[in-house]
């Protein structure tokens, strides 16, 4: 189970965790990658929310029968900018739609996460290669989703990532703080 949470600290994020996921006896391992520069792409605008009457979650659906990936990238050391810039200008298509995508704090295993949706596996498959030929990507991991659940209001969640892609944009224009 894959759960994306928005937090102001780290501190924040263990209480949540410890109170609401690892409090649940068949919880045996929790894997946490934070994601500090994390953008919603352009074509993220195909994403509807249903509603469902009685229910406070909303699902979160194309505006057709698409599956929904999740890309894991590992990029080469001095890579990231050049990397990142390629994921920001793959636009979408008939086949593939780019969706989302995060920075992370270079865990061993990526760099980068991308989801993105696509008509069958093989269209998936011909998208995950482009990224792979990409100069600085060394390595990536597919995995399709099988359901999406929105735990906030699609507006909400858009606020909370263009806040998140606002706090940390200072770091992707090569701006640098000098201390005094």
């Amino acid at each position: 189970m894959l759960l994306l949470l928005h937090s102001v600290d780290m501190e924040s994020l263990d209480d949540y965790l410890v109170k609401n996921v690892r409090s649940i006896v068949d919880i045996q391992e929790l894997i946490v990658v934070p994601i500090y520069e994390f953008r919603l792409l352009s074509s993220f605008d195909f994403m509807v929310e249903t509603k469902q009457e009685g229910k406070g979650a909303t699902p979160l659906e194309p505006p057709e029968e698409l599956f929904f990936f999740m890309t894991k990238i590992d990029v080469a050391p001095t890579k990231d900018r050049a990397v990142y810039k390629r994921i920001l200008s793959i636009e979408p298509t008939d086949e593939t739609i780019p969706l989302m995508m995060g920075h992370t704090f270079h865990s061993k295993e990526f760099d980068s996460v991308l989801f993105f949706l696509a008509k069958n596996l093989e269209t998936a498959w011909e998208f995950v290669k482009t990224l792979r030929v990409t100069d600085g990507v060394w390595d990536t991991e597919v995995n399709l989703i099988a359901h999406f659940e929105g735990l906030v209001p699609l507006k909400r969640f858009k606020e909370l990532v263009s806040t998140t892609s606002v706090s940390s944009g200072r770091r992707s224009t090569g701006e640098k703080k000098i201390a005094k």
